[in-house]
Protein backbone atom coordinates (compact mmCIF):
# COMPACT_ATOMS: atom_id res chain seq x y z
CA UNK A 1 0.00 0.00 0.00
CA UNK A 2 1.60 3.59 -1.22
CA UNK A 3 0.22 6.79 -0.19
CA UNK A 4 0.99 10.31 -2.58
CA UNK A 5 2.06 12.95 -0.94
CA UNK A 6 0.95 16.40 -2.43
CA UNK A 7 3.72 18.71 -1.94
CA UNK A 8 1.80 21.77 -2.90
CA UNK A 9 1.28 23.90 0.25
CA UNK A 10 -2.03 25.17 -0.08
CA UNK A 11 -1.30 27.62 2.87
CA UNK A 12 1.36 28.78 0.90
CA UNK A 13 0.93 32.84 0.37
CA UNK A 14 2.75 34.71 -2.38
CA UNK A 15 5.49 36.58 -1.12
CA UNK A 16 6.30 37.77 -4.13
CA UNK A 17 6.81 42.07 -3.98
CA UNK A 18 4.17 43.98 -5.30
CA UNK A 19 6.47 45.59 -8.05
CA UNK A 20 6.84 42.61 -9.49
CA UNK A 21 3.62 40.93 -9.24
CA UNK A 22 2.23 43.78 -11.52
CA UNK A 23 5.51 44.02 -13.58
CA UNK A 24 4.26 41.67 -16.53
CA UNK A 25 1.69 44.57 -18.10
CA UNK A 26 4.77 47.33 -17.66
CA UNK A 27 6.93 45.09 -19.71
CA UNK A 28 4.05 44.44 -22.26
CA UNK A 29 3.32 48.32 -22.13
CA UNK A 30 6.99 48.90 -22.87
CA UNK A 31 6.91 46.28 -25.87
CA UNK A 32 4.39 47.63 -27.49
CA UNK A 33 5.89 51.03 -27.13
CA UNK A 34 8.64 49.91 -28.44
CA UNK A 35 6.94 47.92 -31.09
CA UNK A 36 4.71 51.23 -32.21
CA UNK A 37 8.40 53.43 -31.93
CA UNK A 38 10.12 51.07 -34.34
CA UNK A 39 6.62 50.73 -36.85
CA UNK A 40 7.10 54.24 -36.90
CA UNK A 41 10.72 54.52 -37.54
CA UNK A 42 9.96 52.22 -40.53
CA UNK A 43 7.10 54.26 -41.60
CA UNK A 44 9.45 57.38 -41.29
CA UNK A 45 12.56 55.99 -42.88
CA UNK A 46 10.86 53.69 -46.50
CA UNK A 47 10.57 56.67 -47.93
CA UNK A 48 14.06 58.05 -47.88
CA UNK A 49 15.45 54.42 -49.02
CA UNK A 50 12.62 55.04 -52.03
CA UNK A 51 13.64 58.02 -52.56
CA UNK A 52 17.92 57.18 -52.18
CA UNK A 53 16.90 54.63 -54.74
CA UNK A 54 15.33 56.35 -57.37
CA UNK A 55 17.99 58.96 -57.45
CA UNK A 56 20.77 56.73 -57.50
CA UNK A 57 18.96 54.99 -60.62
CA UNK A 58 18.54 58.81 -62.03
CA UNK A 59 22.05 59.14 -61.22
CA UNK A 60 23.25 56.20 -63.27
CA UNK A 61 20.98 57.33 -66.18
CA UNK A 62 22.69 60.74 -65.88
CA UNK A 63 26.12 59.12 -65.99
CA UNK A 64 24.76 56.46 -68.67
CA UNK A 65 23.60 59.77 -70.79
CA UNK A 66 26.43 61.84 -70.39
CA UNK A 67 28.55 58.60 -71.52
CA UNK A 68 27.00 58.52 -74.34
CA UNK A 69 27.03 61.88 -75.51
CA UNK A 70 30.28 62.08 -74.68
CA UNK A 71 31.18 58.93 -77.31
CA UNK A 72 28.61 60.21 -79.82
CA UNK A 73 30.37 63.50 -79.41
CA UNK A 74 34.02 62.49 -79.92
CA UNK A 75 32.54 59.85 -82.62
CA UNK A 76 31.61 63.22 -84.44
CA UNK A 77 34.16 64.70 -84.13
CA UNK A 78 36.45 61.61 -85.55
CA UNK A 79 34.41 61.50 -88.23
CA UNK A 80 35.08 64.99 -89.77
CA UNK A 81 38.72 65.01 -88.60
CA UNK A 82 39.75 61.96 -90.60
CA UNK A 83 37.30 62.93 -93.79
CA UNK A 84 38.99 65.95 -94.20
CA UNK A 85 42.67 64.34 -93.37
CA UNK A 86 41.72 61.46 -96.26
CA UNK A 87 41.20 64.18 -98.53
CA UNK A 88 44.42 65.79 -97.70
CA UNK A 89 45.84 62.19 -97.61
CA UNK A 90 44.92 61.28 -101.03
CA UNK A 91 45.54 64.16 -103.34
CA UNK A 92 49.03 63.75 -101.74
CA UNK A 93 49.47 59.87 -101.48
CA UNK A 94 47.87 59.46 -104.97
CA UNK A 95 49.55 61.50 -107.09
CA UNK A 96 53.65 62.23 -108.13
CA UNK A 97 55.72 63.74 -110.29
CA UNK A 98 58.73 61.90 -111.83
CA UNK A 99 60.90 64.94 -111.67
CA UNK A 100 61.08 65.41 -108.00
CA UNK A 101 59.57 61.69 -106.32
CA UNK A 102 62.13 61.68 -103.09
CA UNK A 103 60.05 64.72 -101.80
CA UNK A 104 56.51 63.16 -103.24
CA UNK A 105 57.23 60.12 -101.30
CA UNK A 106 58.11 62.11 -98.37
CA UNK A 107 55.40 63.70 -97.97
CA UNK A 108 53.11 60.44 -98.15
CA UNK A 109 55.19 59.13 -96.00
CA UNK A 110 54.47 61.70 -93.43
CA UNK A 111 50.95 61.34 -93.38
CA UNK A 112 51.21 57.34 -93.20
CA UNK A 113 51.19 55.01 -90.45
CA UNK A 114 52.17 51.61 -89.06
CA UNK A 115 52.76 48.41 -91.74
CA UNK A 116 50.77 50.54 -94.66
CA UNK A 117 53.60 52.90 -94.42
CA UNK A 118 56.19 50.44 -95.00
CA UNK A 119 54.14 48.54 -97.48
CA UNK A 120 54.04 51.91 -99.15
CA UNK A 121 57.43 52.64 -98.88
CA UNK A 122 58.46 49.44 -100.86
CA UNK A 123 55.88 50.11 -103.44
CA UNK A 124 56.84 53.29 -104.14
CA UNK A 125 60.52 52.71 -104.23
CA UNK A 126 59.77 49.06 -106.33
CA UNK A 127 57.58 49.35 -108.82
CA UNK A 128 56.36 53.38 -108.96
CA UNK A 129 60.09 54.78 -109.07
CA UNK A 130 61.59 53.03 -111.52
CA UNK A 131 57.88 53.39 -114.22
CA UNK A 132 57.41 56.89 -113.52
CA UNK A 133 61.17 57.89 -114.35
CA UNK A 134 60.97 55.97 -117.48
CA UNK A 135 57.40 57.27 -119.20
CA UNK A 136 57.99 60.61 -117.09
CA UNK A 137 54.75 60.22 -115.46
CA UNK A 138 52.76 62.90 -113.99
CA UNK A 139 50.01 61.94 -111.97
CA UNK A 140 47.05 64.22 -110.39
CA UNK A 141 44.71 63.30 -107.53
CA UNK A 142 41.79 65.06 -107.26
CA UNK A 143 39.27 64.01 -104.54
CA UNK A 144 35.98 64.48 -105.64
CA UNK A 145 34.06 63.62 -102.35
CA UNK A 146 34.40 61.84 -99.42
CA UNK A 147 31.41 59.64 -97.24
CA UNK A 148 32.36 57.85 -93.95
CA UNK A 149 32.16 54.07 -93.90
CA UNK A 150 32.11 53.81 -90.28
CA UNK A 151 34.12 55.51 -87.32
CA UNK A 152 34.83 55.32 -83.75
CA UNK A 153 36.89 57.93 -81.88
CA UNK A 154 40.21 56.56 -82.84
CA UNK A 155 39.24 55.02 -86.36
CA UNK A 156 37.00 56.48 -89.13
CA UNK A 157 36.84 54.35 -92.49
CA UNK A 158 36.43 56.33 -95.33
CA UNK A 159 35.09 55.99 -98.87
CA UNK A 160 36.69 58.38 -101.36
CA UNK A 161 36.04 59.26 -105.19
CA UNK A 162 39.24 60.26 -106.81
CA UNK A 163 40.31 61.18 -110.20
CA UNK A 164 43.75 60.50 -111.58
CA UNK A 165 45.02 62.29 -114.31
CA UNK A 166 47.90 61.00 -115.46
CA UNK A 167 50.38 62.53 -118.39
CA UNK A 168 53.25 60.69 -119.49
CA UNK A 169 55.43 60.59 -122.56
CA UNK A 170 53.25 57.24 -123.57
CA UNK A 171 50.61 58.85 -125.01
CA UNK A 172 49.55 62.04 -126.53
CA UNK A 173 46.71 63.20 -124.22
CA UNK A 174 46.69 62.94 -120.62
CA UNK A 175 43.97 60.03 -118.99
CA UNK A 176 41.87 60.18 -116.69
CA UNK A 177 41.04 57.51 -114.33
CA UNK A 178 37.81 57.55 -111.84
CA UNK A 179 38.72 55.48 -108.36
CA UNK A 180 37.12 54.76 -105.77
CA UNK A 181 39.48 54.09 -103.07
CA UNK A 182 38.62 52.85 -99.55
CA UNK A 183 40.75 54.77 -97.10
CA UNK A 184 41.40 53.83 -93.23
CA UNK A 185 42.50 56.58 -90.63
CA UNK A 186 43.36 56.29 -87.37
CA UNK A 187 44.64 58.73 -84.96
CA UNK A 188 48.06 58.87 -83.81
CA UNK A 189 48.46 62.02 -80.98
CA UNK A 190 46.04 64.94 -81.96
CA UNK A 191 46.76 63.32 -86.10
CA UNK A 192 44.65 61.42 -88.23
CA UNK A 193 46.85 59.26 -90.73
CA UNK A 194 46.44 56.50 -92.89
CA UNK A 195 46.91 53.13 -91.71
CA UNK A 196 44.80 51.22 -94.80
CA UNK A 197 43.60 51.94 -98.54
CA UNK A 198 42.49 49.92 -100.85
CA UNK A 199 41.34 50.30 -104.66
CA UNK A 200 37.78 49.31 -105.25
Amino acid sequence: MSVETNVTDPNAVDVSPPEQAGAQPGAEAAGTTAASAKATRRRRTWPVAVLAGTVAVVLAATAALGYRAKVAGEVESARTGASGAARTAAQVVLGYDYRHLDADFGRSRALLTGDFRDKYTQTATSLVRPTATQTHAVVVAEVRSVSVVSATPDQVVTLLYVNQTTTSNRAAEPRTDLNRVRMTMRRVGDRWLVSGMKGL
